[in-house]
């Protein structure tokens, strides 16, 4: 064992002993809640968890108990404009950036995530964008009768993924029938022993699981748009002092687009302003001109940027 990792392990016996429990916070999208198959399997597996050793603080928040209203598409978000719906959804954020981990649970309706959880996730939509919860780990978990549980559970692991969080991947389960119905229950609790005890062990060695090819695939995508807003952002208002300068190609190509279109001042500004409020978290995390997840966590964070302030204000 080299040094570096044996100074790291002391670090984490430290982190440990000083910090008495470990948050894990499960979001679950079922309707139900004392009979949910999805809540059983979570708790049996956090259980599991905590069997290895880890002293942990769990916590469900049960859409089917809280308000979380359909996104109404205004677009407001994006402008750096207050969210119109006033429900439970600051409440679910706060805890959200409190945690230690995140579970995004959710039994298969018609081949999907429930609609509770998919509100949920579409009024987050500008969390996809900035990686608000970057570094935390997590874990998608899926129950359904017959089938559904693989594309139920992708999607799951794509929302994870664009929250910046690092995924031990997913536990799913079929035999999950009716509420309370669940004759598959101990068999999946018993496959899933082994999952528990290789994610108890990653938390309490301090390491983080390996990354995944969606955070990869996301990191390029997020990166195209954010400095294609910021191009665009550039041509209009000029340079930003301390950002980095759109690249000349990129901007050559834009005015090639812009006038073979006829785009129009007016349409410009309109355009500069679109992502505004994720442009800005880039620009003042410094993050432009980054090329990879791992430089974006090795940047600390400005003494004048309060993560917390800006994602709890901006509901």
């Amino acid at each position: 064992m080299s040094i570096i990792l044996k100074i790291q392990e002391i670090k984490t016996i430290k982190y440990y002993i000083m910090k008495s429990t470990f948050k894990i916070l499960t979001i679950l999208g079922s309707p139900h809640d004392g009979k949910s198959n999805t809540k059983a399997l979570v708790e049996e597996f956090v259980e599991d968890m905590k069997n290895e050793g880890l002293q942990l603080e769990p916590e469900v928040i049960a859409l089917g108990r809280k308000r979380v209203d359909p996104c109404k598409g205004c677009w407001n978000c994006t402008y750096k404009r207050p969210c119109p719906i006033k429900d439970d959804l600051g409440e679910i954020k706060l805890k959200m950036i409190e945690c230690d981990m995140l579970i995004l649970a959710s039994p298969v309706y018609t081949n999907q995530i429930t609609a509770q959880m998919k509100a949920f996730c579409d009024r987050l939509f500008t969390w996809c964008h900035i990686y608000p919860l970057l570094g935390k780990y997590s874990l998608s978990v899926v129950t359904t009768g017959n089938d559904g549980h693989k594309e139920t559970a992708s999607f799951l692991e794509k929302m994870l993924a664009t929250y910046g969080t690092f995924s031990f991947g997913s536990i799913t389960s079929i035999g999950a029938f009716t509420p309370g119905f669940f004759p598959w229950r101990e068999h999946s609790r018993s496959k899933n022993k082994r999952m528990a005890k290789r994610v108890a062990s990653t938390i309490l060695k301090g390491k983080m699981p390996a990354k995944r090819r969606i955070q990869k695939k996301i990191f390029r995508t997020m990166k195209l748009k954010m400095t294609g807003i910021h191009t665009v952002n550039c041509l209009q208002y000029g340079n930003l002092e301390g950002q980095p300068k759109p690249n000349p190609v990129r901007v050559k190509l834009m005015n090639k687009f812009f006038k073979k279109l006829n785009i129009t001042n007016e349409q410009l500004n309109k355009w500069a302003g679109f992502l505004a409020f994720e442009l800005a978290w880039w620009r003042d995390r410094n993050w432009l001109d980054s090329n990879s997840l791992k430089q974006l966590m090795d940047k600390p964070i400005p003494e004048n940027f309060n993560v917390s302030s800006r994602l709890l204000n901006h509901n």
